[in-house]
């Protein structure tokens, strides 16, 4: 049996024959080190990252990568969520129909309104696309970092209940497996390393001081050292000091944590902002607002 290919390169080793939406896909490995990639070197540096959903990456310079990724999100989101909505009221036309034993009708609605041939060929774009970026956005850290420092996001969310259904449902389809292989899978290609640390409060430490503060949005408030710091840019910098913290390990539970936050904060009470550490938002009118209330 012949199969036609829609592409140059002429498979070999062993192949695999997949069976996917009425067309074959042809499956087979090659060696990584063969890829134009794998070539490209990495850079020397350690940096900090943090995942999020508004873009694939922010490392601790402060740089966003892969900011297309919240638009893709939402948008397939939304989507799904409209269109969800209009299958369920034609199912329910469909039932209605067979209820009244107008199976012809019914077999009708549920064979040219209620397929998945096209949700699944746009699903399949949308993922590639997906993965495209955010396998883009991790080359681009790899071209400066010899050491990753990342998250360990292995475990699910906590608190999700008190957040509105979007949100809810956004996050839900928030690619952090993705972006976990392809750190992964980069690294290793390109010889950096990726150290994995606790994924807890990095968010809500200011890097600047050390102390536990409360997160608004994505911002961090301190009065003392009067900054403001990205959540984001935060989080990257604390998971870079987390590398071979000894009391903080990818194990540590949660509430052992913020207890070793506050407890190394209170130790130094008088501890001033690290002039090497800048945030990368700073309210000039906030701080234009606090030192008229100084002066006065």
């Amino acid at each position: 049996m012949r199969i036609p290919l829609n592409t140059t390169v002429a498979p070999s080793g062993t192949l695999r024959l997949v069976l996917r939406d009425q067309r074959v896909e042809v499956h087979y490995q090659i060696d990584a080190r063969s890829m134009t990639s794998s070539a490209r070197p990495a850079g020397d540096r350690e940096i900090g990252v943090d995942k999020g959903y508004t873009e694939v990456l922010t490392d601790s310079d402060g740089q966003r990568h892969g900011t297309e990724l919240s638009e893709l999100l939402t948008s397939e989101s939304d989507h799904r969520k409209i269109k969800n909505a209009r299958r369920v009221k034609i199912r329910s036309v469909a039932e209605k129909a067979r209820d009244a034993g107008q199976h012809a009708k019914a077999d009708r609605i549920t064979r040219n309104n209620l397929g998945t041939r096209k949700r699944d060929r746009r699903s399949s774009r949308w993922q590639q696309t997906v993965r495209t970026t955010t396998f883009r956005a991790v080359h681009a850290v790899v071209d400066k970092a010899a050491l990753i420092a990342a998250e360990d996001l292995t475990k699910t969310f906590t608190g999700l209940a008190r957040r509105g259904r979007n949100v809810n449902r956004r996050l839900a389809a928030w690619t952090k497996g993705i972006t976990a292989e392809a750190l992964a899978s980069v690294s290793e290609r390109r010889g950096s390393v990726l150290t994995l640390v606790n994924a807890a409060y990095t968010s809500q430490v200011f890097p600047c001081c050390q102390a536990l503060g409360q997160r608004s949005g994505d911002r961090l408030h301190r009065t003392r050292c009067r900054v403001v710091w990205q959540a984001d840019h935060a989080a990257a910098i604390n998971a870079l000091h987390r590398v071979g913290d000894p009391d903080i390990t990818p194990h540590t539970p949660y509430q052992r944590v913020k207890r070793i936050v506050r407890e190394r904060a209170d130790r130094q009470p008088d501890q001033t902002a690290d002039p090497g550490l800048q945030p990368t938002l700073w309210a000039e009118s906030e701080t234009s607002e606090r030192s008229t209330l100084i002066n006065k």
